[in-house]
Parts: C-alpha cells; sequence; structure tokens
C-alpha cells in the first residue's frame, strides 16, 4: 500500500487581490484531479499577501501527475511572476486527523 502524501505549502505574493481569483481557480482545478484527496487554500487574516495551501494526495504519483500536467505549469508561470519569494514547501505526515 502506498502512502498518503500531505503537503503544506506558503506563498506570499506581491498583488494578492489581483492574483486571488486565480489561486482559487487552481484550488478547485487541483480538487478534481485523480488522487487529490483535499486541497485546501487558505489566505493569513493579519496579512492579506500571504496564502497556503494544504492537500493531500493518494499517493506520490499522483502528486506528480499534477504538478505535470498543463494546468499545473500554466499555473505555476502565472504564480512565479507575483511571488515575493519562493514558497516554503513542506511535506507532512499526518499525525492527528479529524476524529
Amino acid at each position: 500500500m502506498s502512502e498518503q502524501l500531505y503537503l503544506m505549502a506558503h506563498f506570499e505574493l506581491n498583488t494578492p487581490d489581483e492574483f486571488a481569483p486565480t489561486f482559487a481557480e487552481h484550488a478547485k482545478a487541483s480538487r478534481a484531479k485523480p488522487g487529490c484527496l483535499f486541497f485546501y487554500l487558505i489566505r493569513d487574516r493579519d496579512n492579506s499577501a500571504k496564502f497556503a495551501t494544504m492537500e493531500c494526495w493518494e499517493d506520490y504519483s499522483y502528486f506528480e501527475q499534477h504538478v505535470a500536467d498543463d494546468e499545473h505549469t500554466t499555473f505555476h508561470a502565472k504564480i512565479k511572476q507575483v511571488w515575493k519569494g519562493e514558497p516554503n514547501v513542506m511535506e507532512c505526515d499526518l499525525v492527528m486527523g479529524m476524529e
């Protein structure tokens, strides 16, 4: 059995209000992809330029398909132009869920 992949990524954007709809579209598209168990997009209440994604994939192969497809490639090219810096990405292990 393959191990699920949990990821958290923190982004700070130069034009957050302009880019937020594009980011939301990417989150919706990601949730519809095979192997995506969840994909959350959250925004900092105190600093609207800061976003984070929390996502889970059935296994690493589904995540690799996600980042290799045309939708993600197009999104990545757009978001890279508005990053304040490289995002902080963390692969995670689930310690406790919503029991």
